[in-house]
Formats: C-alpha cells, structure tokens, sequence
C-alpha cells in the first residue's frame, strides 16, 4: 500500500510531466494579437525508463546479505537455489556447572548443641532511711521531721513522692543472661514506726535502661512488716546490675510515733532463684559433656528421583570446619568406610579448643566414592563413623543454648571424572499458547493457494551428557475453519554410549519428511497454537543406573530455519481497500493546467520475464456511499510467468507487453470516490500446477514508456 505523501508526489510529478513537456515547443508570438482563450491538445511520447535486472545483481556466490539481526539471505552455490536463512547460534548452551552444584549435593553438617544451663542464684539489698525519704517530702513536713529527729511526736502528713534510683550491687555469677526459668523475688521490710501505703518498686537492668517485668506494688506494709513478690524470669534478659525505681503513696500522718531519721526507713532485697539461662556471659557450673559414638550416613541430595551410584574424583579435597561454641574443648573423628582414597578408607581425627574454629582439608584427589553400599537403598548414601567428647572449666564465658559443636564437609571444587547414576526423569513443558499474529483482516482479503515446498527447521548439537532426552513438539496453524497439525512424532536426541564414548555431534531436523511443516507454513495461518516438552529417561527408572555425567559434559545447539525459494503459487489473490489518497493530492486551484485536462496518459510496459512468477494488477476508484466502482485501470497479466522444466528451472523468458490507461474518465471520478481497491493476483508458471525454483541468474529486462494527450483550456491573462 503507497504511503499518503507519495501518492501525493505520483500525482504530482504526473501534472508536472504534462505542463513541462508543453513548454518544450518554443514559438514567439505577440500575445496582445491573439484572444485571451486558447485550446491546446498536445499529444507526445516519452520514454521513462528501461534497464535489466538480475538477482546476480545482488547476490554473488559466497555473500551472505544481512536482512535483520536474525535472518540471511544466502546464495547456495551447488544449484544456484536462494534461500532464506535464519540461524541463531548457541540458543540452548549449558555445562556440567549448570546442571549439578557438588559444593550442595555432596555435603554433611552434624550438630551437638549444649541447651540451656543452670546458674548460680544472685541476692541484695538496698535501703532508703527517713532522712532520704524525708528529702522528697514539701519542705514544711521535711523540717518538722527534722525538728522530732530521735524524739516521739506527730508524724505529719505528707503527699506521693518518688525516691531517687538506687542500683543493688553488680553480681559476681553473670554480666549479663537470658533466663528461661526462675524467678526474681523481692522483699520489702517496713522499718519505719508508720505503715506504708501504695508502694510501687519498677526493677531495671542499668545499662539501658530497660525495665524487668512489671512493677511490684504492695497496697499496705506496718511498721516491723515484710512482705514478698516474686517475677517470672522465662525470657526476661537481666544484667549484673539491676536499679530500682521506688515511689510511696499519699499518708494522712500519725499521731505520738518515736522519728529517727537515720535508723528508720525501708529495705529492699531481692534474690534469683531456680535459674535457668539461655545465652549470657555467665559462669556456668562444671560439667560433663557426654561422648557420642555412632554410625550415621551422609545423604546426598542430588535432586528429585536422582539416584547416584558411583563417583569418580580426580582431584579435589573434602573441606572441614570444626566449629565448637561452647566453653569446653571437643575432640572429633571421622571414618568413611566405602570412600577409597588410593584404595584406602578416608580416616581423620581434629581436636578443637573451646569457643574456636579449625577449618582444614582433606585430599580426595584419585577417590572413588561408592553410594551404593546400603543395601536398604543402595544409591545417595555415603557412610560415616564418628564420635564426639568433651568436658567443661567452669569458667565465665560467652554463652548460648543454641551453642554447639558444628561439624560441616564439603567438596570445595571437585575436578570430577565422571558421575554414574540415573538422572531422573526431569522434563520441562512449552506451556500450551495461542500465537496470534493479528492477520486475520489480510487473510480475509487473500485467496488462492500458495505453497512452500522444503522449508526446514534444524537444531545443530553437540552432547557429552550421557542421558537420553525425547523432545515432544507440537503446533497446529488455524485460518478461519481451516487448520493443519505438524504432526511431529516424539524424538530422542542423540546421546554418547558411555562409559566407551563420551561426546556426540548431532542434528534434529524437522522437515517435509517428519511433519507436516511446509503445508502449515503454506497456509498462511492467522493463528498457531504451540506446545510442547522435554523430558529426561523417557522409559523411566528401569533400576540400572546407567546415566553418566562426565566432567566436562555440555550441551550445545544451534537453530536453523531454511526456506529454499522453491513453491508453487496458484492465483493468490490479495485486495486492499485504502482512502482515496488521490483526493489528497495538494493541486494549485489557480493553475491555468488541471488533471482534468489530461484526456489519456498510457504507460506502454514491456518486459522479457525471467522468473516463473506472474503479477496482475488493479486499481479501482470506489464510492463507499453508492458502493459503486467509479473507475478502474487495469494492468492484468503486467508480467507473465516464465515456463519450467520437470526441475522447475525456467526454460524461456516470457514476453510481456502490457498497456495501462489513464482516462479523463479516471480523472473525472477521482473526486467522487472516497476509496481505491487495489487487486494483485499472483501465479507461479502454469496457473501454479508446476513446483518452481528461483535461481540467482533470473532477470526481467523491461521497457516503459509514457503516452499523453492533453485537453487545456487555458485563459491567458491567467499564464
């Protein structure tokens, strides 16, 4: 379909053409003599143009012309056949790295973890004399205490006063702990010789501040009385110096007490008991870790439904840490029976301090490491004897009950030489999709029948995995009713017979001989519908464990799409209704010269055509409100098919000669339509009943020539 602007500029070159060719007959006359009106009608020829051209003219033997970063368009040398190509190198590409981490599969982590300890209990006490109470009392009641200092008198009434803090002295069994159980219990002893009302004591830990449990509050204490409460310690976190916030409510006074502010006052005790401790830096009670003996078995976790029987290292070492958190020494050993170093047992025997780490190695170069020694399950399980031993100092120390002697092997970067096993039956899914490729307003307008006849698509590869993978496409291609399945069997690519064979170069090809690939392309569909899988040991697990991964196993393909220039086209027919561009053209309306005044432009067209493909052409002027045809020209049969042989290789150019008019009747009707129809129609030689093949020498040598015979009525006070 032209764009707008040059339809625009065909027309104008048209009227262009017209007004310079009159100007190219040169007379001299006195215009004054003659009347203003004249009537001129010219008719000339001009040739336009002329030339060959061949597909060599583009594409030499061994060039490659990039259409697009995907697609080339390639000369084939052994037969002169083009070709369309699509290739992507490397669009599936993995390694041994990609498919399996050993630092994850082969790996052991056993952890003693030490629990939650008792601790010693904890007391203290701090007081507040009248003399310090009396300091926050107004300063008429301090004084008149003052005053009946050591004698007996009326206590006077006072208000709710808050004490200052006081800290109970550090503790000398932890800094700091989290507790699990116990309890904290505080006593009050009344020492003054008037009871006291609405205490409240509010314990917190002095770094902070932050409070410890809720406050203590004893509504009444007499004088000589001491009374008790206790806090749950369970996930409460206490330091070694613990201050108390302490506030005495409202008192009416009483009459005839004995006053001595220095001797009298309240304590305040408090003491942790039952204890139990989480994590601190305490000093914990001697004690006795326990050795452990055992057998235990390392399982491997290769991945679901994998089974491992055998590997084979080349070089590599087993890589320990020994982590002890607790404050005792640990001693570990370790012996795996069924991983032959040089044909011996691995053994190893580590010591670690309290509260350190020891990280080292141990070579695995030229190691075989049998899985299958179990014979409950005779893959994934490596067999290990160890035991662990210890004993406490008593001494302070950072601690916590998660805290544990750590035990962690694993295989640091394993030069591997091979991995024999069964893989499992791993399988990925092209989810079922619906490719829309929003056509379906162009098929409408596209009849005939157009076929392509060897397209083929090829995944190129190379495979060192030793595991045989059936790959399952499938896509159907719909337009309207119709539709065509590719009718693709299942195919196992290609694999190395191992443990003698160790890589394989491979293709998979799917082409006219497997599916049905050219007639769905053929078809120009307006939708595919495509799907697909591949899955790993499509038989399953037959219990042999015969899959093998080498160390430098990869996989590596290439994609290929290959559409030779052989087909067959019979009467494709494509129409296009577009607006009425021509309506557009911008035409000066003072202009002496208008198309109207062209009574025929022919454009005589001749060609020798070497390629087996005819076009015919027209261009209808159409009026959507009357959806009547104002005017049509007419180009049928511009090019004419060339004939073939049996191969489909053209014998002999066509002749062509076509003549396309254009009337003043077209003219006159370009306003009256709001629409042109364009109408192609393509055939391949023979009506499309013969395969052709487009080879790199054909060529079309043409001829065009226009003819004009123009009609002006021209004023010339006007020119």
């Amino acid at each position: 379909m032209i764009p707008l602007m040059e339809r625009k500029i065909i027309v104008f070159i048209l009227i262009v053409i017209l007004l310079a060719s009159a100007g190219c007959v040169k007379e001299t006359y006195d215009i004054d003599k003659f009347s203003k009106q004249v009537h001129l009608s010219p008719a000339f020829g001009l040739p336009v143009v002329r030339g060959r051209v061949t597909l060599s003219d583009f594409v030499e033997p061994s060039d490659t012309i990039i259409f697009d970063s995907d697609s080339v368009f390639v000369y084939a040398e052994a037969e002169n056949v083009i070709r369309f190509i699509f290739s992507k190198d490397s669009i599936i590409s993995f390694n041994l790295e990609d498919y399996y981490n050993f630092d994850d599969m082969l790996s052991y982590s056993k952890s003693f973890v030490v629990g939650e300890l008792n601790l010693g209990s904890f007391a203290d006490t701090i007081g507040f004399s009248l003399d310090e109470i009396s300091m926050k009392f107004p300063q008429a009641v301090r004084d008149a205490l003052v005053l009946l200092d050591k004698k007996t008198g009326d206590f006077p009434p006072f208000p709710a006063v808050t004490l200052d803090e006081k800290t109970y002295d550090s503790f000398t069994n932890f800094e700091y702990a989290t507790f699990s159980d116990g309890v904290i219990e505080i006593t009050v002893t009344n020492k003054l010789t008037i009871p006291i009302t609405d205490l409240n004591i509010q314990l917190y830990n002095a770094a902070g501040p932050t409070p410890v449990g809720d406050p203590f509050t004893f509504a009444s204490i007499n004088p000589g009385q001491s009374l008790s409460d206790s806090i749950d310690l369970e996930n409460v976190i206490l330091s070694n110096s613990i201050t108390a916030e302490v506030s005495i409510g409202a008192k009416l006074g009483a009459d005839n007490v004995s006053i001595d502010l220095e001797n009298s006052g309240i304590e305040i005790a408090i003491a942790g008991r039952d204890l139990k401790i989480k994590s601190g830096r305490v000093v914990i009670p001697v004690q006795k870790l326990t050795a452990f003996q055992q057998s235990d078995t390392i399982s491997l976790n290769p991945g679901t439904d994998v089974e491992i029987e055998m590997i084979k290292i080349l070089s590599d070492s087993l890589s320990y840490n020994i982590n002890s958190l607790i404050p005792i020494p640990a001693s570990f050993s370790f012996t795996m029976p069924s991983t032959l170093r040089d044909g011996i047992p691995i053994t190893e025997t580590i010591s670690v301090n309290l509260n350190s780490t020891v990280n080292t190695n141990i070579s695995f170069n030229n190691s075989t490491i049998d899985l299958g020694t179990i014979t409950t399950q005779p893959y994934n399980m490596l067999p290990i004897n160890y035991n662990v031993e210890g004993s406490s100092n008593g001494e302070m120390v950072n601690f916590n009950s998660t805290d544990e002697v750590s035990i962690e092997m694993e295989m640091l970067d394993p030069e591997i030489d091979y991995i024999k096993g069964y893989f499992g039956q791993y399988g990925d899914t092209i989810d079922t999709d619906t490719l829309d490729l929003e056509i379906e307003d162009v098929l409408q307008n596209i009849t005939g029948s157009f076929s392509l006849l060897n397209p083929s698509i090829s995944l190129n590869y190379q495979n060192s995995f030793a595991i045989p993978v059936e790959i399952d496409l499938d896509a159907v291609g719909y337009k309207g009713n119709d539709s065509v399945d590719i009718d693709l069997d299942p195919e196992i690519l290609g694999y190395p017979n191992a443990p003698s064979e160790r890589d394989v170069n491979d293709s998979y090809t799917i082409n006219s001989a497997n599916s049905q690939l050219p007639e769905l392309i053929s078809m120009l569909p307006g939708k595919i519908r495509f799907g697909g899988s591949a899955v790993m040991n499509p038989d399953g697990n037959t219990g042999s464990r015969d899959n093998y991964i080498f160390g430098n196993s990869r996989f590596l393909g290439d994609l290929e799409i290959e559409v030779p220039l052989e087909l067959r086209i019979n009467n494709l027919h494509f129409a296009d209704t577009v607006d009425n561009f021509m309506q557009d053209a911008e035409i000066d309306e003072e202009s002496p010269v208008t198309p109207e005044d062209v009574e025929y432009l022919r454009i005589q067209f001749t060609a020798e055509n070497g390629f087996p493909l005819g076009i015919s052409l027209t261009m209808s002027l159409y009026d959507s409100t009357s959806a009547s045809i104002k005017s049509t020209i007419d180009a049928t049969d511009i090019l004419e098919a060339a004939s073939v042989d049996s191969n489909g290789r053209v014998t002999e150019p066509a002749e062509c000669s076509t003549e396309l008019e254009i009337t003043s009747e077209f003219w006159d009707a370009i306003n009256d339509a709001d629409k042109i129809i364009f109408n192609i129609t393509l055939v391949t030689t023979d009506d499309g009943t013969k395969d052709v093949k487009i080879y790199s020498d054909y060529y079309i040598e043409y001829r065009a020539a226009l003819q004009v015979k123009a009609d002006i009525n021209a004023n010339l006070d006007d020119l």
